[in-house]
């Protein structure tokens, strides 16, 4: 595989992706959904990788809502990393705002691949298609699990958005046999900043930097840091072991007063706007009721999830950079960009 195809290059994860795989020598064909995201995604990889990085990249505009130029983009291409999906800051106003674009895509993606006859396909879902609608404080999972949509539990319109977009890519393997697909399901995703697009994982060390939190929520997640998170989709991509598997892209969980913990550590400057001191529960769902971010969270209080990454550590080769690594880097570049 020389010349890959990657949706969404102007996202947090895909900016890292598209670095990862210019590195590798791959030539890569990434969509954005406008000549803005373009221009800002060329200016940070010619940063990171230098201008000449430039020539490994061609760029489409390409809207998960819309057939438009997703076959004719791909044409010539070996393999397909279908990242892009909308993850919304806070609870949208109707979830088929959220909902549709993610599937709509891997029907766009998925019908172009075919018309291209390109087999090979690593779909980026998230762990949010693996933790929500189970039993009452159920908080040990695997690849074995799925985001249950009939438990009749809330689940948010994100976690339904990566669940129903990762069940319709299986669908089209189902009915498609001459498919290989893999499935990435990533955490927490933090890491080093490239520009604006901090994704919204990121967005609440944002927050909690700016002095916007009182206190941190009891609660807490297994943490990927996205360096781990572009290597992987490409050992999945090079390595027929994955094909027809799906992978907890996930290292250790962290309650999200270790977290900020972890933000003073590499950021003692901040320790007069950053709060590390946890909050009650009932305080927490009081600020849901001001803050869209808390919103999203308050049904997980009192949760620390954790989800095994035995698989992608065999399969993948991947030995995951420690979480308060993944932190730290997160919260010093976004010093440096001024961001907070």
């Amino acid at each position: 595989m020389k010349k890959i195809f990657v949706s969404g290059i102007s996202g947090f994860i895909g900016t890292h992706i598209t670095i990862e795989g210019i590195k590798r020598g791959y030539q890569i064909t990434g969509t954005t959904r406008n000549q803005q995201k373009e221009d800002e995604v060329k200016r940070t990889i010619a940063k990171v990788l230098g201008e000449e990085s430039l020539n490994f990249l061609k760029v489409v505009h390409c809207d998960l809502n819309s057939p438009d130029n997703w076959q004719e983009a791909m044409k010539g291409c070996d393999a397909i990393l279908h990242v892009a999906s909308p993850f919304p800051l806070g609870i949208p106003k109707q979830e088929d705002d959220v909902i549709m674009p993610a599937r709509n895509g891997v029907k766009h993606v998925m019908d172009a691949a075919l018309a291209n006859n390109i087999s090979r396909v690593v779909q980026t879902s998230s762990i949010a298609a693996i933790i929500y609608g189970h039993e009452k404080g159920k908080i040990n999972f695997d690849e074995r699990d799925f985001t249950n949509l009939t438990s009749g539990n809330l689940v948010s319109a994100y976690a339904k958005s990566k669940t129903l977009a990762e069940q319709d890519m299986w669908n089209f393997a189902k009915e498609n046999p001459t498919l290989k697909i893999t499935v990435m399901n990533p955490g927490f995703v933090l890491g080093p900043i490239l520009n604006k697009e901090i994704g919204t994982s990121a967005d609440v060390i944002v927050k909690m930097m700016k002095g916007e939190f009182p206190g941190t929520p009891k609660m807490g997640f297994p943490i990927i840091d996205v360096r781990d998170v572009a290597k992987a989709h490409f050992n999945a991509l090079e390595n027929e072991v994955s094909i027809g598997q799906r992978y907890a892209i996930v290292n250790e969980s962290l309650w999200m007063k270790e977290v900020a913990l972890a933000v003073l550590e590499a950021c003692p400057e901040y320790k007069n706007k950053l709060k590390p001191r946890e909050l009650p529960n009932w305080l927490v769902k009081i600020a849901s009721l001001f803050d869209k971010t808390i919103r999203m969270v308050k049904d997980e209080l009192g949760l620390l999830y954790d989800v095994n990454n035995e698989k992608m550590k065999k399969d993948l080769n991947i030995t995951p950079i420690p979480s308060k690594e993944a932190i730290k880097a997160t919260a010093k570049s976004l010093i440096e960009l001024n961001l907070v």
